[in-house]
């Protein structure tokens, strides 16, 4: 399925972690869905897809951890027939029952082994869920061993599909959760037809078609975001655009004061928190903030998924051989959200921004350096592996860069959230 990645590179090799956000009824994101393959490589070993598969979560999950991963969430995990059979091959230890629901593929079938298997599971404290499911004579048998059940709402097999499953679970049964969710109206249509959870990105466009102002307290934070990008800002500078902000100075004198950072008195002016701090490193953060101002009425994962994003594009734009031709990467991977964030058309936000012809042009879709700079962040986003390796090509980036940037993007991400 598409879904978001990051890959991470374990000295020469390259292990691919997707991620998709699962969300409940109110559509909080509620848990993520962490799918993982080796690198082209591992692939060609000649190890069996169940040692590379044991390999794959074991490094990974080994290298970022559940909590940078899932931000403190549930992680689903696809789990192969013979990863099953063996209990998990050791894996117990790094995939915690209280953190972790289990993934049987679609194509395991309710065989003795099977059914034995995921009653250990059970037993062992394990949630699970039966992926990309098809009701039938020789699944039937996995029912009511599931927490959960998922279905492809793009397959069809929707349809009554809860009187189906409660008829095997009449005293209670796995929750629905749909998959493949990718606008407002397939998600409305879902929670009709009985589901309780819901995989995909339909929160991540506007739900309205049509222009409208923009609030000029918004339109204000728009205006100072983009101020925060002039190459020529130094101290000075970014003093006076934040200093009349009460709420911005608050925040950054706490982050100052805090212990990740080493003074031996406490920081008490913005000057002073400015040149410990760096323009470069204050100018993220002040940038991301004023995000998370905007968005206080979107989807709390617009955020999550601006500052991964905002610094990916950074990341690739500073290694293009045309550098001076592509749009400052980490006001152009923000600003890609906007619409969604705003709930506006993207050509109103960009109406109201005082953005530079390339950056309007990219965000509108054009194509252009910045535009395809772009596409390869959004492709690592949605998993698109193929797509990634010829995005990169056209920008003249190695395969690899993307996913470098990719899991550094990600990393800053978590640090940034869990400090914000």
């Amino acid at each position: 399925m598409p879904s978001r990645y990051v890959t991470l590179s374990i000295v020469d090799r390259y292990v691919f972690i997707a991620r998709q956000p699962i969300l409940d009824r109110t559509r909080r994101v509620v848990a993520y869905e962490l799918l993982f393959r080796p690198s082209s490589d591992a692939e060609a070993s000649g190890t069996s897809s169940e040692q590379a598969s044991a390999r794959v979560v074991t490094d990974a999950v080994m290298a970022f951890g559940l909590e940078t991963l899932t931000q403190g969430k549930s992680a689903f995990i696809n789990l192969p027939r013979g990863m099953l059979l063996e209990g998990l091959a050791g894996l117990g230890n790094i995939l915690p029952p209280t953190r972790v629901v289990l993934e049987l593929l679609e194509d395991i079938e309710a065989d003795d082994d099977v059914v034995a298997a995921c009653q250990t599971l059970k037993r062992a404290g394990y949630a699970l869920a039966l992926d990309d499911f098809d009701l039938n004579s020789r699944t039937a048998g996995l029912v009511p061993l599931a927490d959960y059940v998922k279905i492809d709402l793009l397959s069809g097999g929707s349809s009554g599909i809860r009187s189906r499953i409660t008829d095997l679970c009449p005293t209670g049964g796995p929750a629905l959760l749909a998959e493949k969710v990718e606008t407002l109206d397939q998600f409305e249509a879902a929670q009709s037809e009985g589901f309780d959870y819901f995989q995909g990105f339909f929160f991540d466009r506007p739900a309205t078609c049509s222009a409208r102002g923009i609030p000029g307290h918004r339109l204000g934070y728009l205006r100072l975001l983009h101020a925060l990008q002039d190459p020529a800002l130094d101290v000075p500078k970014l003093e006076r655009l934040i200093e009349h902000d009460a709420s911005l100075c608050y925040r950054i004198l706490r982050t100052v004061n805090t212990a990740g950072f080493s003074q031996t008195s406490a920081v008490t002016s913005i000057r002073q928190a400015i040149v410990l701090m760096g323009v470069g490193t204050l100018r993220r953060w002040v940038s991301l903030w004023l995000l998370a101002g905007l968005g206080e009425e979107a989807h709390p994962e617009l955020l999550v998924m601006s500052t991964v994003r905002a610094r990916c594009c950074e990341l690739l734009a500073g290694q293009v051989r045309d550098a001076g031709t592509v749009p400052e990467g980490f006001l152009l991977g923000m600003c890609s959200l906007l619409d969604a964030i705003l709930d506006q058309p993207m050509s109103t936000v960009t109406e109201q921004l005082p953005l530079s012809s390339a950056m309007r042009a990219a965000l509108l879709g054009a194509d252009n350096p910045g535009r395809r700079i772009l596409e390869c962040a959004i492709a690592q986003e949605r998993g698109d592996w193929a797509g990634s390796e010829q995005l990169a090509g056209r920008v003249g980036l190695a395969p690899s860069a993307l996913a470098v940037a990719h899991q550094a993007a990600l990393r800053w991400s978590a640090d940034f959230l869990r400090a914000a």
